[in-house]
């Protein structure tokens, strides 16, 4: 009887002994976690501002232009297409600092807080595990690898230097992602109807804002909000909520709209735009279907003379591009954008000879009327543009050790600020000149952008791997999440797998469709997003292993207790 109560009071004692040094092991990772946290921050914050912080201009007027014109005492005006809300931050940024430097360094800013929201983001993943193999302390530990190779990347450094709305686009897309959490967490793994609806309707609002500010997000936008917008329906009950939701959003959605209507009604590339870039992108497959037209003698709609004529000069022109920029784009074998690029492109002598209603009829009908007649030949070019992103070695990611800032990107941005119509605008505000001046001076310098080893070696393992993570990934989870689960078990971390790859995928194939994803940039700012992806679905993969070694395991250790008896 003394034994036995002697011994439960040791195991007593050893469970409060185990109890204390885990406590104080959770007290001291937490503590390690914060300081390693705010060190990758401070490294990432001096990364960046001990890099001139005189931003570089575009060669797209249309992000800089409308603000110094409203600056200059003029009208706020609509350029080239763009949505006003990105000319509307720089100029009200200009407008408080009188000084172009705090363009940059309120991007930077934002890409430190993208640096924050990976963290939490992360930290919360970590929820949806109702009873995770792999302890806390590993999850996050994957968590600040991911936002160490985020931090002290050049890419995200030099997007944030420019003028143009790449520069906050890496950020719209972690707060989307972690709203896209938190939403998720407060309707399945912490049940809150009234935060459920708060962090529904920031995600609404806000991937309509980076739809706005980069269109090419607006497919990931659509794949972002649907579950939003099934999920808040489908919940039992809060109709307070539904509405409110609804309410909130659509009402910021229009106002926003709105006001982008009463802007660009006096921008005559809004009609053209679209039209011409579609055109130039698949001048190649419109070429051939001209050609089979005027050889089958189908030219009803345009005479056969003129439309030979327009036949050869786009021959000329696609065959001119290839030779002067061989490597430009070697998927679609030319540089399309030299088509409608200068004073006496061809698309201008077009425009010229038909008059631009004629000339807009002309692009439209000849892209679907190649449509129609060769789909074939458009979905090789998607599934090829497709390829470039998905490929063995992912362009979102790179491992290049440096990035030469000046002279050479400065070299570019001095150019742009030099074009007549420019310098008179900068020579309208003193800021401008001053800024006009420092580029001049920082084109002679010497600037580099060193990308640290740590962040180097993530590159090139998230680059060679992400295509072999996705295949294993994706159709894994997809059989999760329509598998009848077992008691226990959650299909929230498989879901969460395919809507973060979906945010990707929708920009990928959006761009593939339109445009090019030979395009660097196109690429560079999905990095985030691709990042955040990866080691979710690795993460994920971690998770469904550990759970099978721990299942296939018991069984045996079962079997063997069986025998020792």
């Amino acid at each position: 009887m003394l034994a036995t109560t002697f011994l439960k009071a040791a195991v007593g004692k050893t469970r409060d002994l185990i109890s204390f040094v885990r406590g104080k092991q959770t007290a001291l990772w937490r503590i390690s976690y914060f300081v390693i946290a705010a060190l990758l921050i401070l490294s990432a914050a001096s990364k960046r501002f001990s890099l001139p912080q005189d931003p570089l201009a575009d060669a797209d007027a249309g992000y800089l232009w409308p603000a110094l014109m409203k600056l200059s005492g003029g009208a706020f005006a609509h350029i080239q297409g763009l949505n006003f809300l990105y000319p509307g931050l720089v100029y009200l940024i200009l407008r408080v600092c009188a000084d172009f430097r705090a363009i940059s360094v309120m991007q930077h800013f934002l890409g430190l807080i993208a640096g924050g929201l990976f963290l939490a983001s992360w930290s919360r993943l970590g929820d949806f595990f109702p009873k995770p193999r792999l302890n806390r302390v590993a999850h996050e530990t994957i968590g600040l690898l991911g936002a160490g190779i985020y931090l002290l990347s050049y890419g995200p450094i030099v997007s944030e230097m420019k003028i143009r709305s790449d520069g906050v686009c890496m950020f719209f897309e972690i707060l989307i992602s972690w709203l896209i959490v938190q939403f998720f967490y407060y309707r399945v793994i912490s049940p809150n109807e009234r935060k459920m609806v708060i962090y529904g309707t920031a995600i609404g609002v806000s991937a309509f804002l980076l739809a706005s500010l980069k269109p090419s997000f607006t497919l990931m936008a659509l794949f972002v909000v649907a579950p939003v917008i099934w999920l808040i329906v489908n919940a039992k009950g809060n109709f307070i909520g539904k509405l409110a939701f609804f309410s909130i959003t659509v009402l910021i959605i229009v106002a926003l709209t709105f006001t982008e209507h009463y802007h660009r009604r006096n921008d005559r590339m809004v009609k053209m735009f679209l039209p011409e870039t579609l055109f130039v992108i698949h001048a190649k497959i419109i070429h051939a279907q001209m050609s089979a037209d005027l050889k089958s003698g189908r030219t009803d709609i345009y005479s056969p003379e003129w439309l030979r004529l327009a036949c050869d000069d786009l021959e000329r022109e696609i065959q001119r591009t290839h030779d002067l920029y061989p490597k430009a784009f070697p998927i679609l074998g030319f540089a399309p954008d030299y088509l409608k690029v200068g004073a006496d492109s061809l698309l201008d002598r077009w425009r010229r000879q038909l008059g631009d209603e004629q000339f807009l009829r002309f692009l439209k009908y000849w892209y679907w009327h190649s449509v129609a007649h060769r789909p074939l030949a458009f979905a090789v070019k998607v599934a090829r543009q497709l390829a470039v992103f998905y490929s063995t070695d992912c362009p979102a990611f790179s491992a290049r050790k440096i990035f030469q800032l000046a002279p050479r990107s400065y070299a570019q941005s001095f150019s742009a600020l030099s074009e007549p119509r420019s310098l008179q605008l900068f020579f309208n505000i003193p800021e401008g000149i001053a800024f006009f001046e420092r580029t001049q001076t920082l084109r002679f310098s010497n600037v580099v952008v060193h990308q640290t080893k740590l962040a180097r070696i993530g590159h090139v393992c998230c680059a060679r791997s992400y295509l072999a993570i996705l295949l294993i990934s994706l159709p894994l989870a997809g059989w999760f999440v329509l598998k009848r689960s077992s008691p226990g078990e959650s299909k929230w971390p498989a879901l969460l797998v395919v809507l973060l790859y979906s945010t990707s995928f929708g920009n990928v194939f959006g761009i593939s469709v339109i445009h090019s994803m030979e395009v660097a940039r196109y690429s560079t700012v999905l990095f985030i997003a691709a990042l955040l992806a990866q080691l979710w679905a690795i993460r994920w993969l971690i998770e469904i292993a550990l759970t099978t070694f721990r299942q296939s395991s018991y069984p045996r250790n079962a079997t063997d207790n069986q025998k020792g008896r």
